[in-house]
């Protein structure tokens, strides 16, 4: 595995709530010998600062924090590598047999998130991987400065600016498909929204139960940041 062993997260302080903190240390423990690193807002705008100054009148321009969450991991992969995972998700196996010799690596959501949203696939960037100075990165990072408006739809604005649609669009544009790892929603991502709420609000479904065998991770689909329009 040529991707860095570091674990990066992100939250608004060092003030983790408790069911997020424990799915962060469930990453932890099964990766003993990875470092990990939690980013504050202020670390990530420093950050930003320090090594992406030309970015960072964009990034104080986003109308939405979760924009800058967005945002921040692509610039954050790229300059020191590792994988970028977000607080709702939590860690069933050590990832290290299922990365391979790959510049980047990714998941895609289920296919019923991508039939909801009349997509073919959706390359979520709540699990994202790469080397340092990954080129697949750099033109993630030189799309979002380019600062484009999509849409007027806060929730499709948002995800076709800094979040997965964005992500997808630049992968099907990508010409060296080969230096990127994509893995299949089962491994990464086993559970849609809807099962997720099947699982956690009902009695125990054992067809449910059974699709988190083989399963290195689960989504939890928080969503603080979703809003209706």
């Amino acid at each position: 595995m040529r991707i860095p062993k570091i674990l990066h997260q992100t939250w608004k302080d060092h003030h983790v709530p408790d069911p997020f903190r424990r799915m962060a240390l469930s990453w932890q423990n099964l990766h003993r010998d990875w470092e990990y690193i939690l980013w504050t807002d202020e670390m990530n705008r420093n950050f930003i600062g320090e090594h992406f100054p030309s970015f960072l009148a964009i990034y104080d321009s986003y109308p939405h924090s979760i924009q800058r969450v967005d945002a921040v991991r692509y610039f954050v992969l790229y300059k020191y590598g590792g994988f970028f995972i977000d607080m709702d998700f939590e860690c069933l196996s050590n990832i290290d047999p299922i990365i391979g010799d790959v510049d980047c690596v990714f998941g895609k959501e289920p296919v019923e998130h991508s039939i909801a949203h009349d997509k073919s696939y959706i390359i979520s960037n709540a699990f994202m991987g790469a080397t340092p100075c990954c080129r697949f990165f750099n033109a993630l990072c030189n799309e979002l400065t380019q600062n484009r408006h999509i849409t007027d739809h806060i929730n499709d604005n948002i995800l076709e600016t800094t979040g997965p649609f964005m992500l997808s669009r630049l992968y099907e544009q990508w010409e060296w498909k080969e230096e990127i790892g994509l893995l299949d929603a089962p491994l990464i991502y086993p559970l849609t929204k809807a099962e997720l709420i099947e699982l956690q609000e009902g009695p125990q479904q054992q067809h449910l139960l059974k699709k988190l065998k083989g399963a290195y991770g689960i989504h939890y689909y928080a969503g603080t940041w979703w809003k209706n329009k």
